[in-house]
């Protein structure tokens, strides 16, 4: 880099023109008038090539038409420098029109034309320029490109690759400009040999190391890496275990690694100092009012005696908080003050309470929504303006925003409001695409050669309706369905939809044809509860029954009318309808066939699904299902409203419908009673991906009870297998592969499946 002369240059041309200034002052009689000052005619720049001439005279103060005062100026010329786009800023100063004209000379620095990077195998291009702080089209300072090198040394390093080297290049182009190239060796990637714990005296090694996030072994039998932030992140977690064992003084010493270059393997060696245990004193509340003591108290989870823990004390200051913030008390502040008991190793803890005034509602702000409509969003909030709010009011009106499932992030965020019992709600969210665009084919051994059209939009035009067109053409199968959401109804919360579908399906000893639509309407019953009805009328045939079929196949030959009414009830605590953690599902419902005409027959079906998280982010789900159907009147239920079990949502050792009776012929011609249980655990393991281990347990029976038909409550199909399970942009997808425990002679070991949705 060239030195930056243009200041002494100045100096020099400023020291002659004040000593001649002053020289002429001194040869000037007293009684004579002041010479008339030097004026300002023009200011210019030179030598700029890409910084803006605005820019550069934007740091002058000196004006045209202002008298020259050369003190001024130095001042301009550090303000342009400190621009930081130029190597050299000298200032000239010119006879012109009866006055003088300015001209700062710059000499701008070489940009940055190309960051180029060679050698990198481990990191693309793109994931390492997003570690630097050197740019494309910045002014070239090699301070900086060095700053960047030793950025990228330390994210290698932070990712186990201790023998990396980077060495910056820099090349100059023809027109001045600069090409930075990182050439990197990469070396070997360092993975852990051992970790010791050295003080671990209370606690054991052991329990220090689960406590890590650095461990000796990923997935059992990989060796762990090395990387730096992840170690430093593992001090905190070591203290926060042992502040959760009552050892509040304790500290990590060091934390040091020890590379074998040889071998490529390190040693982690860590030095804890715990201290003494503590223990709870007492416990105490104070500045209550509202709420009783004893009420407060069942909210700590800290008792007198118990050994102290730092996680707990936050749990109960967030348990108390949350308390009031259900009563409208959202300002209450919890305070826990700590006095430690050296004798006694004893903390004595005091929990501080101001209470505050109810808070109401100020301002509800939405941001984030660029396609979807507002109210859309602001409907599904269990609050407005000027009501009293509560916290679970706004844990609600996140959860159900996230239901939804329109936006990759929901965030939910307060403000302190104009006043102390006012707040601020803010509803920030990250638009995602809802629609579905798919075009594919496939062949099954069930059904052939088979393609499929499906295109659905949940959002449709931002405004929250519901469009779906299905459409699967093949050999043995050919369906269509049209239907359309409208979920709020005249602005209310009342939705309103329709289906219409044509379906066609030959199985082995009959063909089954169906045509018909729907109309269904549904309404909230409180927070967490909803009643739905629907009117249904179809025409369905089944025809090419072979003459030699059963009786009750036979039965079934011809076209039959429905009219169907079904109404039900439903309650849904789960936390999230895609990832569901905890919570219950619950359902009921009743269709009766034969309002009118056609078929008559009636069908209830009851379900009952819980949820629970285990440890480390395992869940365990389990659902009971149970249906009944029975013919009233002349009929019985048709061949194609029985139940059928088998497929991705039921049994998972069979293929769908594969499990149900079968008549004198072989031929499976569905049951009315059905009875499934389903137990499954998932684990998460990486990038969203879960994996999971499932029990299923249910059989099919009939098809008429009620005529003397066999039914034997311990005649069950059992079933178990491992799944995995991701939530994609368009939905849970699942593949898993249910082994049959108990196969009867014909049946297969266990059946594939992948679908979309959750099991349960």
């Amino acid at each position: 880099m060239r030195v930056v002369r243009g200041g002494a240059l100045l100096s020099v041309f400023f020291a002659l023109l004040l000593a001649q200034a002053g020289a002429g002052r001194a040869q000037t009689p007293p009684s004579e008038s002041q010479p008339r000052p030097i004026i300002i005619k023009d200011i210019a720049v030179q030598g700029n090539r890409r910084v803006q001439e605005a820019v550069i005279l934007g740091r002058v103060s000196v004006k045209i038409g202002t008298p020259f005062q050369p003190t001024r100026l130095a001042e301009d010329i550090r303000n342009v420098f400190a621009l930081g786009f130029f190597d050299d800023v000298q200032l000239r100063v010119e006879d012109f029109e009866g006055g003088v004209k300015l001209v700062f000379a710059v000499v701008e620095r070489p940009f940055v034309r190309d960051i180029i990077f060679t050698g990198n195998k481990k990191f693309d291009a793109s994931a390492l320029q997003e570690k630097i702080d050197l740019k494309l089209g910045s002014v070239y300072n090699p301070v900086e490109v060095n700053r960047a090198a030793e950025k990228l040394k330390e994210h290698y390093e932070g990712e186990g690759y201790f023998e990396v080297e980077v060495t910056p290049d820099v090349q100059r182009l023809p027109d001045g400009d600069v090409t930075v190239t990182f050439r990197i060796a990469e070396g070997r990637k360092i993975t852990i040999d051992r970790i010791v714990i050295e003080g671990a005296h209370g606690l054991t090694p052991k329990q220090v190391k689960d406590a890590m996030g650095t461990q000796e072994r990923e997935f059992f039998i990989l060796r762990g890496t090395v990387q730096r932030q992840k170690l430093d992140e593992d001090v905190d977690r070591i203290v926060q275990l042992y502040n959760d064992h009552g050892y509040i003084q304790a500290r990590v010493e060091s934390s040091d690694v020890q590379v074998d270059r040889i071998k490529a393997r390190a040693a982690i060696r860590i030095v804890v100092v715990e201290g003494p245990q503590f223990k709870v004193g007492g416990v105490d509340v104070t500045g209550t009012g509202v709420l009783p003591v004893e009420e407060i108290r069942r909210q700590i989870l800290l008792k007198p005696g118990d050994v102290f823990s730092r996680s707990k004390l936050r749990e109960s200051v967030k348990k108390i908080s949350d308390v009031y913030g259900t009563i409208g008390r959202a300002s209450a502040d919890v305070n826990p003050s700590i006095v430690q008991d050296m004798p006694n190793l004893k903390i004595n803890v005091t929990f501080e309470i101001n209470e505050g005034p109810e808070v109401f509602v100020e301002r509800i702000n939405v941001a984030g929504n660029t396609r979807s409509e507002e109210k859309i969003l602001r409907r599904e909030i269990p609050m407005a303006e000027g009501d009293l709010f509560t916290t679970p009011k706004l844990a609600r009106a996140r959860q159900k925003l996230v239901n939804l499932n329109y936006f990759d992030t929901v965030n939910t965020t307060t403000a302190p409001g104009s006043a102390k019992d006012k707040i601020i709600v803010n509803i920030d969210v990250t638009e995602k695409p809802t629609g579905i665009f798919s075009l594919g084919g496939g062949y099954s051994s069930q059904d052939g050669i088979i393609g499929t059209l499906n295109l659905s939009q949940n959002n449709f035009l931002g405004r929250g309706w519901i469009v779906s067109l299905r459409l699967v053409g093949g050999g043995k199968v050919q369906n269509g369905t049209l239907g359309f959401t409208e979920p709020w109804l005249f602005d209310r919360p009342l939705s309103a939809g329709f289906d219409l579908f044509n379906n066609r399906r030959v199985f082995t000893d009959y063909t089954a044809n169906s045509l018909g639509g729907d109309v269904r309407f549904g309404h909230p019953l409180g927070d967490y509860s909803r009643w739905n009805a629907l009117y249904r009328v179809s025409q369905d045939k089944i025809s090419g029954v072979n003459s030699s079929a059963s009786v009750n196949l036979l039965d079934q030959e011809g076209t039959h009318l429905t009219s169907l009414i079904g109404v039900g009830l439903a309650r849904d605590t789960r936390d999230s309808v895609f990832e569901t953690t905890r919570g219950s599902n619950a359902s009921i419902g009743l269709d009766f066939a034969g309002v009118g005409f056609g078929e008559q027959w009636f069908r209830t079906l009851a379900s009952t699904s819980y949820f629970l998280p285990a440890w480390r982010d395992h869940v365990v789900g389990a659902r009971v299902m149970g249906g009944y159907s029975l013919g009233w009147g002349r009929g019985s239920v048709p061949l194609f409203e029985r139940f059928f079990l088998g497929g991705p949502n039921s049994i998972r050792s069979f293929k769908a419908q594969d499990v149900s009776p079968k008549d004198s012929s072989g031929t499976r011609i569905g049951g009315n009673i059905e009875l499934v249980g389903n137990v499954e655990y998932t684990v998460p393991l990486f990038y969203g991906i879960r994996a999971a281990a499932f029990f299923d347990v249910g059989n099919v029976w009939g098809p008429d009870i009620s005529a003397g038909e066999k039914f034997d409550i311990t005649d069950l199909h059992y079933a178990s297998g491992l799944g995995v399970r991701w939530v994609s942009p368009f939905g849970p997808i699942r593949v898993d592969y249910g082994v049959n425990l108990n196969p009867a002679k014909g049946e297969k070991f266990g059946n594939f499946h992948f679908s979309v949705g959750s099991a349960f």
